[in-house]
């Protein structure tokens, strides 16, 4: 699928270029303070990138907010797992625990 991407890119490239070769025809553009002389062809060129470039940008930045989103639910999703113990560590026996309150005498004192 790359190559064929890469393939039309190429021959738009190409036949774009051709275009521009072949037409000739040389035209003014006064911008008001500068006079802008090239081909015509240089001028269509110029409109369709002026007209190309910005909705080729929202695309490309409205496709990356999406992967990003994806990427970000997908691994929301994705449940945790724990890792596995080592079998190089020895598992160590769990500790005694103590009673963080004594337990209270049934109210017998003990006399001697």
């Amino acid at each position: 699928m790359q190559f064929i991407k890469i393939l039309f890119w190429v021959l738009l490239l190409v036949a774009t270029f051709i275009f521009w070769w072949t037409n000739e025809a040389r035209a003014s553009l006064d911008l008001g303070a500068a006079v802008v002389e090239a081909r015509v062809s240089t001028f269509a060129v110029g409109a369709f990138l002026i007209g190309f470039l910005p909705a080729w940008l929202l695309l490309r930045g409205s496709k990356w907010r999406f992967l990003r989103r994806i990427k970000t639910l997908e691994d929301a999703a994705r449940p945790a797992t724990v890792p596995a113990p080592s079998a190089s560590r020895s598992p160590t026996p769990p500790a005694q625990a103590t009673p963080a309150v004594t337990p209270v005498d049934s109210g017998k004192a003990s006399s001697t």
